[in-house]
C-alpha cells in the first residue's frame, strides 16, 4: 500500500503508540518494540508488534509483523537491534567519505540521503530531494535533463555509470564541476531497491586544466603565429653521448615554408633535410650550448643569399630550441645604404654640390661631396670660415640671410683661393634655432652653379636663336594654350594664312579657322587629344579662301600647347599627280601578256597584274599583302627567296628559269629603291615560255633530222660513185661499142645526179653553220 499513511492503518487505540514511536525518534532516542492493533485490508483487527528507526531527513522505516509467541520476542528484538547497529555503522561510514554520496529510492529516484559532503558541495545543509530542483550542464555546455542524471539513469535503466562530468549550479548561484559514478542496489531476491552516486567536486582541477589548456593555447598561438621561423629539435647521441645529429621535434609555419609540410618533416634528421656538410657548423655549435646550458645568439646566411639572427637555447633534457629571424631584407637596405652612399658621393661630385649638417653644441661639421673642388681650399672646421671667401658685393646680404631662421635659399658669389676665379653658389637648407635664438642645428646643400649661370645667358641667346628661327622657318607654327582660346602665330602662319599676332590674342580664332561647329569641335578635340602623327585640316584664311593644311601637336612642360603645320596644297597636287601615274601603272601591268608584281623583302604582295591572280588562283584583292612564298612549292619558294635576298643584297637584277607543273617561267628580278638608295622593294616579271622552249625543242629535232639527212647523203654519194666506177670499167671492157657508149652516158648521168647531191650537201652544211651562228638552233 505505497503512499498510504501509516496512521491510517492503525486501530484508534494504537495511535497513540505511534505518536510517541514517533517523539521518540525526533527525540533522537531508539525506539522498543511495541504491541499495538492495525486494520487489514477488509477492516478485520491484526495484532502486531511494531518498531522504527529513523534514516534521516525525516524519513522513518518501520518494522511491523504479526504478534509473535512470548518465547520469540527476544530473539526479534535482539536482531532489530543488530540491524540498527549496522545501519548506524553505515551511516558514519557514509558521513566520513571525502565524496558527496547520495541515495536514491527505486524506483521514484527520489533522494533519501546525502552525506556532509554532498551537504558542502551543495552550499547549504537542508539539500532538495527532488531532481528536477538541480541545475547542471553538460561538457558540451547542453542543459541536464532530470532523467539525465547519473543517479537517475541507474534508478531508471540500472545503468552503471563511471566518471561523468559535468557543472552544478549550486545554492549560492555558483557554478562547480563534479565527477560522478553511480550504481543501482538489489536486495537477494534481484529488485532494485535503490541507487547510489558518488560524487567529487573537481573545479580546481578543471581550472588547472582550462588554465593549462588556455596556456597551451597562447603557446601554441604564439608559436603558430610567430613572424620568426620557430623549431624544437630532440638531439641525436652515438653510442659516446655525443652530438651527432637533431631530429626534428615541431616547426611553425614559417619555418614550414623552408622546411615542407609538419607531417613530411617531423621526425626526420636535420641532416637529411638540409644535409651533413650544412649542418655540421650547427651541431658543433649545439654540442657548445647543451654542455653549457647557455643559449647562443648569432647571425649566418642560409638557403644561398639570405641572411638570418638566430637563437638556439635548451629547452629541456636533449630538446633545443631554435628561433631565426630573418635579416635578408634589412642586410638588402644596409647594402643598399652602403651604395646609396656611394652614389649620393659621385652624385655630389658629378652635380659638383657639397651636403653639410652642423650641429654646434656637439662641435660637429660634417660635409660629404668634393669640398674642395668646389671652394679650392680644405674643409671648413666652421660655417662662419666662408665668409672669408665670400664676394665683397654679396657678403652683407649673406650677413642678414644667416641671422634667419627656418628653410633658405641663397645665391652668392665666391672668390677661389686657389685660382682667384669668381664661382656662383647656390645654397638650400633648413636652420635650427632654441628659444634663446642660437643654432641647434643647421643641415643644407650648396651646389656650383657657375655653369648654370653661363648656361642661362647662352639659353636666354638660344631663346632668341629660336625665336629667329619660328619667325624664319617656312613651317606654320602656333603656339596656344590648352583651352585653345589665344595663339601666337609665326610669320609663316601670317603669310600662308594671313592672320595677324593681334588676330591670335582676340581669343576667337578658332571660331575664324573652323566656321562650322561641328568641324571646329572635331579639330579642337585633335588639339587638345595630342595624339601622335598628323591630321589634314581644312583652315578658313582672312581672304576666307579655304587652305589645305597637315598639323601636329605637341605638349610643352608647363602644359603649352606647339601646333606645326604645313601647307599641302601642293602635296595635294603631286598626290593627285601620283593616283594618276598609279592608274597608268596599273593600267600597263593588267594589259602586259606576262605576270607582273611588286614585291618586299618577305615577298609580301604590294602590287600585281591580273595575270599573277589568275596564275594563283585568286584575285588582286585576295593575294595583296599576302606572302608570294605561300602560294609557291616548298623548294621553289627557297629558291625565289635566295634570288629576292641577293638582289636586295647586291642591288643588282636577276634573271632565272622556274619549270614546274608543265611550265617554264622565265624571271626577272629588278630592284626598286628608296629615296636614299636604298633597295626597298623587288619588281618581278615572269614570262611564261613554255611554247617558245616547245618550239625550240621542235626546231632542235628538226635540225638534228637534218644533219642526219646532210651525213646520210654524203654517204650514199660514195657508195653510188663506187660502183659506177666499176660498171664504168666493165664498160669500156665490152665488145659492143654501142653498149659500152650507152652505159658510159648513163654512167655520166648518174654522176651528175651525185654531184648535185654534193652540192646540195655543201649548202645544207652553210645553211647548218648560218642557223648557228644567229642562235636559231
Amino acid at each position: 500500500m505505497p503512499g498510504t499513511l501509516l496512521a491510517a492503518c492503525c486501530h484508534p487505540d494504537a495511535q497513540p503508540d505511534i505518536a510517541r514511536m514517533l517523539a521518540d525518534l525526533r527525540a533522537g532516542k531508539a525506539c522498543v518494540s511495541q504491541e499495538t492493533t492495525l486494520r487489514s485490508r477488509n477492516g478485520a483487527q491484526v495484532r502486531v508488534a511494531i518498531t522504527a528507526a529513523g534514516c534521516g531527513a525525516g524519513e522513518k522505516r518501520w518494522l511491523i509483523w504479526k504478534h509473535p509467541a512470548l518465547q520469540g520476542c527476544e530473539e526479534q528484538d535482539r536482531l532489530l537491534a543488530r540491524v540498527e547497529e549496522e545501519r548506524s555503522l553505515l551511516r558514519a561510514i557514509i558521513e566520513q567519505m571525502p565524496e558527496g554520496v547520495a541515495i536514491a529510492e527505486a524506483p521514484s529516484g527520489r533522494l533519501i540521503h546525502y552525506n556532509e559532503q554532498l551537504r558542502r558541495m551543495w552550499g547549504r545543509p537542508d539539500m532538495p530531494r527532488d531532481l528536477r530542483t538541480f541545475s547542471g550542464l553538460h561538457s558540451d555546455g547542453r542543459p541536464y535533463q532530470p532523467e539525465e542524471w547519473p543517479i537517475a539513469r541507474s534508478v531508471a535503466s540500472g545503468e552503471v555509470v563511471r566518471d561523468e562530468e559535468f557543472r552544478i549550479l549550486r545554492a549560492d548561484g555558483t557554478w562547480i564541476y563534479i565527477n560522478a559514478s553511480s550504481a543501482p542496489i538489489y536486495d537477494e531476491s534481484g529488485i532494485m531497491r535503490y541507487a547510489v552516486a558518488a560524487l567529487s567536486d573537481v573545479t580546481d582541477r578543471k581550472r588547472m586544466e582550462e588554465e593549462l589548456q588556455a596556456s597551451e593555447e597562447k603557446y601554441r598561438g604564439l608559436f603558430e603565429n610567430a613572424s620568426d621561423s620557430v623549431e624544437i629539435y630532440e638531439m641525436v647521441r652515438d653510442e659516446h653521448g655525443e652530438i651527432v645529429d637533431w631530429i626534428l621535434r615541431d616547426a611553425n609555419p614559417v619555418s614550414q615554408r623552408d622546411l615542407g609540410r609538419l607531417d613530411e618533416i617531423v621526425g626526420r634528421r636535420i641532416t637529411e633535410l638540409l644535409g651533413a656538410g650544412v649542418m655540421a657548423e650547427y651541431i658543433a655549435r649545439s654540442r657548445e650550448i647543451m654542455a653549457s646550458g647557455v643559449g647562443q645568439r648569432y647571425e649566418h646566411s642560409f638557403w644561398g643569399n639570405r641572411y638570418y639572427i638566430s637563437s638556439n637555447f635548451p629547452i629541456g633534457k636533449d630538446l633545443l630550441g631554435g628561433v631565426s629571424t630573418e635579416i635578408t631584407g634589412r642586410k638588402r637596405m644596409e647594402e643598399e645604404l652602403r651604395l646609396q652612399q656611394q652614389r649620393l658621393e659621385l652624385a655630389l661630385s658629378a652635380a659638383r654640390m657639397i651636403a653639410w649638417d652642423w650641429e654646434p653644441a656637439a662641435g660637429r661639421l660634417r660635409i660629404s661631396g668634393d669640398f674642395e673642388g668646389i671652394y679650392g681650399r680644405p674643409p671648413f672646421t666652421r660655417p662662419e670660415e666662408r665668409l672669408a671667401l665670400v664676394h665683397p658685393d654679396d657678403i652683407d646680404r649673406l650677413r642678414a640671410e644667416g641671422e634667419h631662421s627656418g628653410p633658405y635659399h641663397t645665391e652668392y658669389r665666391i672668390i677661389r683661393p686657389d685660382t682667384g676665379a669668381v664661382v656662383w653658389l647656390e645654397s638650400r637648407g633648413e636652420v635650427q634655432r632654441d628659444e634663446a635664438g642660437g643654432v641647434v642645428r643647421a643641415v643644407g646643400v650648396t651646389m656650383d652653379i657657375t655653369r648654370q649661370k653661363q648656361s642661362r645667358q647662352a639659353l636666354e641667346y638660344q631663346q632668341e636663336l629660336l625665336q629667329g628661327i619660328i619667325d624664319a622657318i617656312p613651317v606654320m607654327i602656333t603656339i596656344y594654350d590648352p583651352d585653345i582660346r589665344f595663339f601666337h602665330l609665326n610669320r609663316e602662319v601670317q603669310k600662308v594664312l594671313g592672320w595677324s599676332e593681334e588676330d591670335g590674342a582676340r581669343g576667337d580664332l578658332m571660331a575664324r579657322f573652323f566656321p562650322d561647329p561641328e568641324y571646329r569641335k572635331m579639330a579642337g578635340d585633335y588639339m587638345q587629344s595630342l595624339k601622335p602623327g598628323w591630321r589634314d585640316l581644312l583652315l578658313v584664311a582672312k581672304d576666307g579662301s579655304v587652305v589645305e593644311t597637315a598639323w601636329a601637336n605637341i605638349r610643352l612642360s608647363d602644359d603649352t600647347r606647339v601646333g606645326i603645320g604645313i601647307d599641302i596644297r601642293e602635296r595635294k597636287r603631286a598626290e593627285a599627280a601620283i593616283i594618276e601615274s598609279e592608274g597608268r601603272f596599273r593600267a600597263l601591268m593588267n594589259a602586259s601578256p606576262n605576270a607582273v608584281m611588286l614585291i618586299d623583302r618577305d615577298g609580301t604582295l604590294l602590287a600585281l597584274n591580273e595575270v599573277v591572280a589568275e596564275r594563283f588562283g585568286g584575285s588582286v584583292q585576295e593575294l595583296m599583302g599576302r606572302s608570294i612564298f605561300d602560294y609557291l612549292p616548298p623548294d621553289v619558294a627557297a629558291r625565289r627567296k635566295e634570288f629576292v635576298g641577293e638582289v636586295f643584297s647586291t642591288g643588282r637584277p636577276a634573271r632565272f628559269v622556274d619549270e614546274r607543273e608543265g611550265m617554264v617561267l622565265y624571271n626577272s628580278l629588278f630592284p626598286v629603291a628608296d629615296a636614299e638608295g636604298n633597295v626597298a622593294r623587288v619588281a618581278v616579271i615572269s614570262y611564261d615560255i613554255t611554247e617558245q622552249r616547245r618550239f625550240e625543242e621542235m626546231r632542235r629535232q628538226a635540225f638534228t633530222q637534218i644533219e642526219q639527212n646532210i651525213e646520210q647523203f654524203a654517204v650514199l654519194g660514195d657508195h653510188i660513185r663506187l660502183p659506177l666506177q666499176v660498171i664504168l670499167g666493165t664498160a669500156e671492157l665490152l665488145d659492143d661499142e654501142q653498149a659500152s657508149e650507152r652505159i658510159r652516158k648513163q654512167v655520166w648521168r648518174v654522176n651528175d645526179i651525185v654531184r648535185q647531191l654534193d652540192r646540195g650537201w655543201v649548202e645544207s652544211r652553210e645553211i647548218r653553220e648560218f642557223l648557228r651562228r644567229h642562235e636559231l638552233v
